[in-house]
């Protein structure tokens, strides 16, 4: 397909699918990274679009696009939103890691030391910032930026262009303003599964933690002549630390799980399941 030969309504189809994108990216891991250049991110999301156009265009009805010029910006603004929620739901997953790393800070003595995530550009604790790191590590490692591209994909048929004929399933006609209260479920859906990945993740942890604490406690009660609070804080760390080395495979596998159902977590989203 040569540029020159593109027809209006091709041309309206291809400033769709780059709004749909360009929403995704505003929030997606890694593509939202704030150390990516915007000139990087605007090629991508391009490229994406210009891939994925013969297929999405395929599905467009021959009348094409509204001609008036408010009808079509309603539908650009649609698929923004439609982007923005699915790169907001992909993101919250590494949200999930975060929560898990200032859960393990607050038991490791960590809690009050912050320092700034360049990617994010926010502050955060440093083994929620490793942790996060090593997320976004595993992330491409795993082929999670693949999956989301191809939900992105397949995002169009359940909830569709104007003109295009919706796949079944889906609950949005061809042509409606994308409501918010489509996502609401599925976003609700979302927030308690990413709060019980934080405790799993962190529970390897922080119950060794614990149990420390309970044995220092013995231990301060038993032999009152030695001071647990100067041997507690660098034993906790040490604890904390060789933990997590051990607890790795376990934090690697519950990414992959994650990671490998990206892909219909945000499908489900869009359908409010």
């Amino acid at each position: 397909m040569y540029l020159t030969g593109w027809t209006l309504t091709q041309l309206q189809t291809f400033l769709l699918i780059v709004a749909r994108v360009g929403g995704v990216f505003a929030f997606a891991p890694v593509f939202s990274g704030y150390n990516i250049p915007v000139q990087v991110k605007a090629a991508l999301c391009f490229a994406i679009s210009l891939i994925a156009l013969p297929v999405v265009g395929a599905g467009v009805a021959a009348e094409g696009y509204p001609a008036n010029i408010i009808a079509y910006s309603l539908i650009v603004i649609k698929e923004i939103l439609v982007g923005l929620a699915m790169g907001y739901a992909a993101s919250l997953f590494l949200v999930a890691v975060q929560f898990a790393g200032s859960l393990i800070d607050l038991q490791m003595g960590f809690a009050f030391v912050n320092i700034v995530d360049p990617m994010a550009n926010r502050q955060i604790t440093v083994i929620g910032q490793f942790e996060y790191l090593l997320a976004m590590l595993l992330f491409l490692i795993l082929n999670g930026h693949h999956w989301l591209i191809s939900a992105v994909v397949k995002s169009y048929n359940v909830v569709p262009l104007v003109g295009a004929a919706g796949a079944a399933g889906s609950r949005l006609a061809a042509g409606q303003v994308f409501p918010v209260g489509i996502v609401q479920p599925g976003l609700v859906r979302l927030f308690c599964d990413i709060t019980a990945i934080g405790f799993k993740i962190a529970a390897p942890i922080t119950v060794t933690l614990l149990l420390t604490d309970i044995a220092l406690g013995i231990v301060a009660r038993t032999v009152p002549q030695m001071n647990v609070f100067i041997v507690g804080f660098p034993l906790k760390i040490a604890v904390g630390f060789i933990i997590m080395i051990v607890s790795l495979p376990v934090f690697v596998a519950i990414l992959r799980e994650i990671f490998s159902g990206l892909e219909s977590e945000l499908l489900l989203l869009l359908r409010g399941a």
